[in-house]
């Protein structure tokens, strides 16, 4: 059954603090992508031809954290281009379940927004984390007894 977001989880290995992030506001997982290769020749008529590429990108994670200046690591300015294995747990809906669902994959933080400042609304930052493909594949596993 469908449900929101609300009590899931971001963990990281490494940077962060090396555990589970504070503050996530949202996360948007990602989209698991293969590029198209053109297949067209000058016999080719009406529609460009295409065939999948070999290899599927991971995608991105991207997270909105409220911005706390108080936490240096945990919610400000974590480390870039540190290997990572990212970790996404949502929380048990199922009564009578004992393991969480959870998503799997190593990476990096690729990018950190830096807060915008306005009278009345919270500091949000955003950090995007690019999942690699490397020694942890992409893995879910679902919510289980």
């Amino acid at each position: 059954m469908a449900d929101t977001g609300s009590g899931a989880t971001l963990g990281l290995s490494v940077s962060m603090g090396a555990g589970t992030i504070a503050n996530v506001r949202s996360l948007t997982l990602p989209t698991f992508m293969v590029e198209d290769i053109e297949t067209s020749i000058l016999a080719t008529t009406n529609f460009k031809t295409f065939v999948a590429s070999d290899l599927t990108d991971a995608g991105e994670i991207v997270a909105e954290i409220l911005f706390d200046p108080t936490q240096a690591t945990a919610t400000a300015l974590p480390a870039r281009g540190v290997a990572e294995v990212v970790t996404v747990t949502w929380p048990i809906h199922t009564s009578g379940n004992t393991t969480n669902a959870t998503f799997v994959a190593d990476g990096y933080i690729k990018s950190v927004d830096l807060p915008n400042m306005s009278v009345g609304e919270l500091q949000v930052s955003t950090v995007t984390i690019k999942l690699n493909g490397e020694d942890t594949e992409p893995a879910f596993s679902a919510e289980a007894a």
